[in-house]
């Protein structure tokens, strides 16, 4: 499944919480929110733990990934662009990773540190450095010998530096 596919599909909602129901149907984008408000009027405490809970936009970040990043038709990841830093590098392909596996693409989110470093260009030497440190902060996890992928944490920072590089420049380099 391609992800304009993803982008089509039709979904349909039934919820009925503490005697109010509701119903919708529409793309993924318009129902999602429709149904967050719903909870948020249904359920209170639900509107104060959604404040506090952190839900990565995957199709904002994938939109502005895009530009960086690219998926081969057999699953494969590869950095469309080299002037990201390493770190930056390695969280744009994990998260790659991590959108493919979403989509059906591959069977895992997780990379090892030769598919990173073939994805971003970079020598083996270079990931292994930089992974360390990524690693520390709670960027990525470690999921087998070798093989990492990318956290909450690197989601939300990936996150706010490319919504910050593209606000702060005006531009989207």
């Amino acid at each position: 499944m391609g992800l304009t596919e993803i982008e089509t599909t039709q979904v349909k909602v039934q919820i009925e919480v503490n005697g109010m129901r509701y119903e919708t149907s529409g793309s993924a984008d318009e129902v999602i929110p429709q149904v967050l408000q719903f909870l948020a009027r249904a359920v209170p405490t639900y509107d104060l733990a959604r404040r506090l809970l952190y839900v990565p936009d995957l199709a904002g970040l994938s939109d502005r990934i895009s530009e960086f990043a690219k998926m081969t038709s057999g699953g494969g990841l590869l950095l469309a662009r080299t002037e990201l830093a390493a770190d930056k590098s390695i969280l744009v392909i994990l998260f790659m990773a991590h959108l493919a596996a979403k989509a059906g693409r591959r069977q895992n989110d997780s990379l090892s540190i030769e598919d990173i470093a073939t994805g971003v260009g970079k020598a083996t030497k270079t990931i292994r450095n930089v992974i360390v440190n990524l690693q520390k902060e709670g960027c990525i996890d470690r999921t087998d010998r070798g093989a990492y992928r990318i956290s909450s944490k690197g989601l939300m920072h990936l996150e706010a530096s490319l919504f910050s590089r593209r606000t702060e420049g005006g531009s989207s380099r």
